[in-house]
């Protein structure tokens, strides 16, 4: 089986639904169907051949859909690039993954200079106008699209064929290109199916992160089941609120730094959304107490916790609805990152590939039927990744006697401090749990006493600068030998394209105030 199966499929069965929304425009699934067959068949008939790489890079609009449709059925294997990412890191892309067509739109064309001077594979330009007028040579992608013929292209796919290249976010080094089948998509589908729905034929999903990245795995399970994709442009938490109500929204996918912002929404508390089923949250940690401001916001039962990786994206392990809440008997569960998913299976080794005690810390490994191909163009690196079947994920983490599995951080960002280890998350769930934290990261900084010293990069909320000393004594309190030796207070945390923060970009020159070692000495003593 193959993604383009499932689309023909859906367009079948669901031919008058709506299938995708952004702002005013609307397609159904009939409409979707005819416009990315016409798409396929247009780059096909270009001379692009089954296994060619296409590069896009538009901003959140029907044209990512569109897009993502006609490369599955025509066999073109995509590679997103976020919106967010810089004329370089773009051209990198570009470049690595020997794309020979670039589809960009109009917001981009500045940009596209410095992609396209060292893409020397790339022969076909297709540019989304979005009213504006091109500034250097390329192929109008509207009147592109409908020279192709409306049917379908007909290719034979199999289920190990490549269907995108997706590159990681690239906190360390360069990105490196994940390569995900045809089959892979549709595990990450059906896992998404059994857990979250849609539940109903019609339901519609809210999606505000970028396309390219994680939002995008949510696109297709809708459509197998003949719900509606609702997409926002630029997130804005109001306008979050307000098209959940507009459109009865049933599930909505963010990160926990949106859900943050929405949680400040002024008069959020008396809002109603009686239609939400299901709030996704997933791609970093989310701190103890914004999570149970949501619960109490938006209810038990609502929030929904998924973990996963660019490696075996989306689907790794989930924290139910029923097991957000206050009033549990485990508590502490809500600090997890629930428990795997039915289709994976779950280790925590040691160096040596080897499970560590029960309940101990290690490095978490798994194995599941959406696991990457590999990297591309990188053998050398696909073998320390995989091991035996194993995927090595770099996550530091235990699994409790119940199954819960705990993220304690990456494995690089383990700090050895006095001799003793210590997980960055577990002191900034401490930090978040400080009244007037916005942002927190924990790191180790190099210390000629300590080896390496606790230090904590913390964003207030406006207006509470004078609260420093008081979150000294509270994190000496809370925390013993584990609290921040220094605490560099700045204005907000560095995020990369994917909307994580970046650890590797932390430097005390971006705090705005610094409680050194000396100055936390004299106030906790």
């Amino acid at each position: 089986m193959n993604v383009a199966d499932q689309l023909h499929r859906a367009a079948l069965l669901y031919a008058d639904r709506e299938a995708v929304r952004c702002g005013d425009e609307v397609l159904t699934f009939a409409e979707l169907e005819e416009r990315s067959n016409r798409l396929a068949n247009a780059l096909l008939a270009h001379g692009l051949a089954q296994g060619d790489r296409v590069a896009t890079w538009l901003e959140n609009s029907i044209r990512c859909i569109e897009l993502d449709y006609a490369l599955a059925k025509a066999g073109l294997v995509r590679v997103s690039l976020n919106p967010r990412l810089t004329p370089r890191e773009a051209q990198y892309i570009v470049a690595d993954s020997d794309a020979r067509c670039m589809v960009w739109g109009a917001s981009f064309d500045e940009a596209m200079a410095t992609v396209l001077a060292e893409a020397p594979l790339v022969e076909l330009r297709l540019r989304d106008p979005e009213g504006v007028a091109p500034t250097s040579p390329c192929v109008d992608f509207e009147q592109f699209l409908l020279s192709g013929a409306a049917s379908a292209p007909g290719r034979q796919i199999d289920g190990e064929d490549l269907y995108c290249l997706f590159y990681t976010s690239g906190t360390t080094g360069r990105p490196k290109g994940v390569m995900l089948s045809h089959r892979a998509m549709l595990h990450v589908s059906w896992n998404l199916l059994m857990e979250i729905g849609p539940l109903e034929i019609g339901e519609k999903i809210l999606l505000m992160q970028p396309l390219s990245h994680g939002a995008g795995f949510f696109v297709l399970p809708q459509a197998i089941k003949g719900g509606c994709s609702v997409i926002m442009r630029q997130f804005d938490p109001a306008e979050v609120i307000r098209l959940a109500t507009v459109h009865q929204i049933e599930v909505i996918k963010l990160i926990p730094t949106m859900l943050q912002r929405i949680l400040r929404v002024p008069g959020l508390d008396q809002m109603k959304l009686p239609h939400l089923r299901a709030l996704v949250y997933g791609a970093s940690p989310m701190p103890a107490e914004p999570l149970r401001q949501a619960i109490e916001i938006f209810g038990p039962g609502r929030l929904v916790q998924i973990y996963g990786q660019s490696e075996c994206p989306v689907t790794l392990s989930v924290l139910h609805g029923n097991e957000h809440r206050l009033d549990q008997a485990y508590p502490q569960r809500l600090l997890s990152a629930g428990r795997p998913w039915a289709t994976v299976q779950m280790r925590v080794v040691d160096d040596d590939m080897k499970d560590v005690s029960p309940g101990g810390i290690g490095e978490v490994a798994l194995r599941g039927p959406h696991l990457m191909t590999g990297y591309w163009k990188r053998p050398d690196l696909t073998e320390q990744a995989i091991q035996d079947g194993w995927l090595r994920t770099k996550d530091m983490g235990r699994i409790d006697e119940h199954g819960y599995v705990y993220l304690l951080g990456r494995k690089d960002e383990m700090i050895i401090s006095g001799g003793f280890n210590i997980a960055p998350r577990e002191v900034e769930d401490v930090i978040y749990r400080f009244d007037g934290v916005l942002e927190a990261a924990v790191c180790g900084e190099a210390d000629e006493e300590w080896g390496q010293a606790v230090v904590a990069y913390v964003a207030l909320r406006p207006g509470l600068t004078g609260s420093a000393g008081p979150m000294v004594d509270f994190l000496r309190a809370e925390l013993g030998f584990k609290r921040p030796k220094r605490i560099y207070l700045v204005t907000e945390l560095p995020k990369n394209a994917a909307g994580k923060i970046q650890k590797s970009a932390l430097k005390p020159a971006l705090a705005i105030e610094t409680i050194g070692a000396a100055k936390v000495t004299e106030t906790s003593t």
